[in-house]
């Protein structure tokens, strides 16, 4: 009985890996590209999928009114997004991705072009500024807070 059990033992320790997901570099980076996936499908559920979707979580957008103060604030506001123009592309630029030593944080930026369709024109924003932090919770990486911005034309206060 002692040697099944050491057996049984040895056996879960050896194959306990497999069965959890591991807070890679790629999985982090994995998730970013679904977000960015989910404005050009039009997608809310895979959108969702990659937020940690805390009641708490305070987010920003690129317009001066955007602050989000939940999850349920965003969600709303994403789904008008996706009903109101459709993203045709996103490329990612500058990118930096970083994961803490203890490996449940992560933190990033980026910088993205986006073209989109809207009112039947199509047009683009260049260079949008996008920041985020993710925690690994329950073998996946969610994103718990993210800002956007677009960069104004020489300072806004000269120094």
């Amino acid at each position: 009985m002692k040697n099944k059990f050491i057996l049984l033992t040895t056996l879960l320790i050896t194959f306990s890996g497999i069965t959890f997901a591991n807070p890679t570099y790629e999985n982090a980076e994995s998730l970013i590209q679904k977000m960015w996936d989910s404005f050009i499908d039009g997608d809310i559920d895979a959108f969702s999928q990659t937020m940690s979707k805390d009641e708490d979580m305070v987010t920003f957008g690129t317009d001066a009114s955007e602050r989000w103060d939940s999850w349920q604030e965003l969600e709303d506001s994403v789904a008008l997004q996706f009903d109101a123009f459709d993203v045709i592309s996103v490329e990612r630029k500058n990118k930096s991705l970083k994961i803490s030593n203890s490996g449940n944080t992560a933190w990033f930026s980026e910088t993205v072009d986006w073209e989109f369709l809207s009112n039947g024109k199509t047009e683009a924003v260049k260079d949008i500024r996008y920041t985020g932090v993710m925690e690994y919770r329950n073998g996946q990486w969610k994103i718990v807070q993210f800002h956007c911005s677009v960069g104004v034309a020489g300072q806004v206060i000269e120094y």
